[in-house]
């Protein structure tokens, strides 16, 4: 991005003691070093720790009421370097995975989402084990007739088939449920779904699997 930071700089500098203004300069120097050597991490604990470290301001005086100048000088090389003052995940950072069903739930507030994904969940992982069983037996006889459990004696496993969502939701259910997936406030959020119904946040972080949005659809679909 193009952002002049000598005139910023200038600007900082206005009016300071020659004291602060000899720590600008030296701070200033330390982040074009950093710019030039392409990091991506201006977090003001990354910055006060290099900087301390060459015998400039710490972490501290950045992060201090009287450190203003020295977070907006940090900000514009940030903005340059077109990132932010936020630490970067590392790459094996747990943030970037996938979360499991039982995270998901655990992000819902409404009792009455996590009861309608839970039973979402439930359905798939019904089906994930109708697919086993079709997978590890030669001949599988599956009674299709409704409220009945299907045995696999060899796997010890039971499915069971759930009674229909339309017996199970309140209008207050399907309200929030609509609400979830609503398109405008998702986009308020800085939140996107992808084409095969998962949803990242602003920063492409998942915040809901592959099937999230659709599976909502079907449910709504159902009552």
């Amino acid at each position: 991005m193009s952002v002049d930071v000598n005139v910023i700089l200038e600007d900082l500098k206005s009016n300071k003691s020659q004291r602060t203004k000899d720590s600008l300069d030296k701070l200033n120097s330390l982040l074009e070093a950093h710019f030039n050597a392409g990091e991506k991490d201006y977090s003001i604990a990354t910055i006060g720790r290099i900087s301390k470290a060459d015998g400039g301001v710490g972490t501290v005086s950045i992060r201090n009421k009287t450190g203003e100048h020295f977070r907006l000088l940090i900000d514009a090389w940030a903005t340059k370097a077109n990132t932010t003052m936020k630490k970067p995940l590392a790459p094996q950072s747990r943030l970037l995975d996938t979360p499991s069903d039982m995270d998901l739930l655990k992000r819902l507030d409404d009792p009455a989402l996590r009861a309608v994904f839970g039973q979402i969940i439930a359905e798939k992982n019904k089906l994930k084990a109708e697919n086993r069983i079709l997978k590890q037996n030669e001949e599988v006889v599956i009674d299709m007739r409704p409220n009945q459990v299907i045995h696999a004696e060899q796997l010890q496993q039971e499915v069971i088939v759930l009674p229909a969502l339309d017996s199970q939701l309140l209008p207050s259910d399907i309200e929030a449920l609509e609400d979830a997936i609503n398109e405008q406030k998702m986009e308020q959020r800085g939140w996107t779904v992808s084409k095969y119904g998962a949803v990242k946040d602003e920063y492409e972080r998942p915040l809901f699997k592959n099937g999230f949005v659709l599976a909502i659809k079907k449910v709504l679909a159902q009552v």
